[in-house]
């Protein structure tokens, strides 16, 4: 187990994205505009109309994933995650109304708004991070920065 602590203090954002953001790469821009490394993604709902995803394939090692690529209407029941480094890690739970399926996954870069998402943010201040790949198992974790990976 790995635990990292806020240090400093937290503070606390609700953002809401409009129709045509594309939800990574907004987020990831407004991270870096803050200068936010390390962050909690406690909420998040809404509706997109493209959905990039993945979920794991199997439970060996080393982890292999399996990419989808959907096209709306897909409401969004839940967003959770973290950011280390400046890079958001987001799980979601959705349904895929046109086909009527529910996935659950990591969302990917080209994940694009409807007509609106909402996530909530904690921001740990004075904490930095960073995700380090264990080379045996090939498996990520996060720790904070300047500790030995």
């Amino acid at each position: 187990m790995i635990i990292i602590p806020a240090k400093d203090s937290v503070s606390v954002r609700m953002v809401s994205f409009l129709r045509g953001d594309y939800i990574i790469e907004s987020l990831r821009e407004y991270l870096q505009q803050q200068n936010i490394d390390t962050a909690l993604i406690t909420s998040g709902i809404g509706s997109l109309d493209i959905c990039r995803l993945h979920t794991i394939k199997h439970t060996a090692l080393p982890p292999e994933d399996k990419y989808f690529a959907l096209e709306g209407p897909i409401e969004v029941a839940s967003m959770l995650g973290s950011v280390a480094g400046g890079e958001p890690h987001i799980h979601v739970t959705m349904h895929d109304v046109k086909n009527d399926h529910v996935y659950v996954g990591h969302l990917e870069t080209g994940s694009r708004c409807c007509y609106r998402v909402e996530m909530g943010l904690i921001i740990l201040n004075g904490v930095s991070t960073k995700r380090v790949i264990d080379p045996e198992t090939k498996l990520i974790n996060i720790v904070s920065k300047g500790k030995d990976e």
